[in-house]
C-alpha cells in the first residue's frame, strides 16, 4: 500500500481488565449510558497485545485500529510496519524499528487498584524479553467521589518504613500492611505525576487518568486480593517467583514533601498567542526520556509545524477542526489521532469555549 501522509483517526479500543471502571470514560466519550464494568481502559496508538492472564482474548486484544478516509480497516501495528519511515519518522524508524516506543491509556476505576509495580529496561529485558520496561505518568483528567471518599493514589515508600515490614506485608498478602508502607496523595484533575520504574503505586478508586508509559504491559501486583479481586501467583508476579517480583522494587522511603517534589510535575509554557492560544510542556525529555505530554488550549487557531517524529492527539474538550493541506477533519472531545512525522496541521475552534488538546510524543 503507498501510503499518503494524513491524520489518522484511531478507533475507540477498549481493554478487558482484572479491575472494574469506566463510567468517567463513558462519560467522556460522549456514551449515554455510562457504567462501571471490566472494560475501565481505553488504549490509544496501541500495538502491545494485552497481557490478561487466564481472561479469553482474541489475539488482537490491545491493539489499536484505523479505518482508512476510503472506508479500509487496518491495524495500527500493520500501518506501520508498511510505511515505517513515513509515519514515524526516519530518526525514530531507525532507532526503535516499527515500535512506536510508547502507549496511552485513558482509565477510569470504580475500586482502588492493587498495589504493583512495574520493571524497569534491564528487568524487562531479563524476565520478559522486552526492550521496554514501564517507565509511566499520569494525567488526572476528572474525578468523582464512590461512596463518600475522595479521591486519592497511593504512591512512593513512606519514610520510617523498612524493606522487611514490606516484604513481610508482600508474603504475607497483608492488603492494610501493605497500604501503611505507602502515601496515600489526595488528587485532582490537572494533577501530573511521573511513575518511575520501581516505584510502587496504586490509583484509587474515582478517577479518569490518560496514562502515558513505554509500550509495554508488564504489572507486578503486591497484593492478590483486593475487593472482588482474587489473583493467584501467576497473575500477580506475571510468571515470576515471589523473589523475582521483588527486584522490581525500587527501596527509596521518602516524605510526602519529598515525594511530591520529586514526582509530581508542574506545567512549564511553551509559546502563547494572545487571542489564539497556549501550549505547555505537562511533561519534559528533563523529566524522562522515555517520552513527553504536551497540552494545548487554542482560543481562535493554532499552526503546528511539522515535526522529524509523529505524535499522538487526544481532544480533552471542546470542537474544531484539524486542517492540512487538502483537508479539513471535525474533531471534539474523545476524538484520537495518530500525527504522522513531517506533518503540519492548523486547529481552528468552532466554539466559544477553548479547544483543550493533549498531545503525546515518543521517546528521545
Amino acid at each position: 500500500m503507498i501510503f499518503k501522509r494524513q491524520p489518522l483517526r484511531l478507533e475507540e479500543n477498549r481493554v478487558w481488565r482484572i479491575y472494574t471502571g469506566g463510567w468517567l470514560l463513558d462519560q467522556f466519550l460522549g456514551k449515554s449510558h455510562p457504567t462501571d464494568g471490566h472494560f475501565p481502559e481505553d488504549w490509544i496508538g496501541s500495538t502491545v497485545l494485552a497481557r490478561n492472564l487466564g481472561h479469553n482474548q482474541t489475539g488482537t486484544e490491545g491493539l489499536s485500529y484505523v479505518t482508512m478516509p476510503g472506508g479500509e480497516r487496518y491495524s495500527l501495528k500493520t500501518l506501520l510496519e508498511q510505511a515505517p519511515a513515513v509515519l514515524l519518522g526516519e530518526e525514530h524508524y531507525h532507532k526503535y524499528g516499527t515500535n512506536p516506543g510508547v502507549l496511552i491509556k485513558l482509565l477510569d476505576t470504580a475500586m482502588r487498584l492493587p498495589i504493583q509495580v512495574h520493571p524497569d529496561k534491564s528487568l524487562a529485558q531479563m524476565y520478559f524479553n522486552s526492550p521496554f520496561g514501564k517507565t509511566e505518568a499520569w494525567l488526572v483528567l476528572a474525578t468523582r467521589e464512590i461512596n463518600n471518599m475522595p479521591p486519592y493514589i497511593l504512591f512512593g515508600f513512606r519514610e520510617g518504613t523498612s524493606w522487611q515490614q514490606f516484604t513481610t506485608a508482600v508474603r504475607e498478602n497483608s492488603s492494610l500492611a501493605l497500604e501503611q508502607c505507602l502515601h496515600r496523595l489526595p488528587v485532582q484533575a490537572g494533577d501530573v505525576y511521573l511513575i518511575d520504574a520501581g516505584v510502587p503505586h496504586a490509583i484509587g478508586p474515582g478517577n479518569l487518568i490518560l496514562e502515558l508509559q513505554e509500550p509495554t504491559d508488564i504489572t507486578i501486583r503486591a497484593e492478590k486480593n483486593v475487593n472482588n479481586i482474587v489473583m493467584n501467583d501467576e497473575v500477580a508476579y506475571q510468571g515470576l517467583t515471589l523473589e523475582q517480583s521483588l527486584e522490581c522494587y525500587r527501596f527509596e522511603p521518602l516524605t510526602a514533601d519529598e515525594t511530591l517534589r520529586k514526582y509530581k510535575l508542574k506545567p512549564c509554557l511553551i509559546k502563547e498567542q494572545p487571542g489564539q492560544g497556549r501550549e505547555q510542556w505537562l511533561i519534559n525529555y528533563t523529566d524522562t526520556p522515555c517520552f513527553t505530554l504536551q497540552s494545548l488550549q487554542v482560543t481562535s487557531y493554532w499552526e503546528v509545524e511539522d515535526h522529524k517524529t509523529f505524535h499522538l492527539m487526544i481532544i480533552i474538550k471542546g470542537r474544531g477542526n484539524l486542517v492540512t493541506e487538502g483537508s479539513t477533519t471535525a474533531i471534539h472531545q474523545g476524538n484520537y489521532f495518530f500525527i504522522p512525522a513531517r506533518f503540519p496541521y492548523r486547529i481552528e475552534n468552532l466554539s466559544d469555549r477553548p479547544v483543550e488538546i493533549i498531545t503525546c510524543w515518543p521517546p528521545q
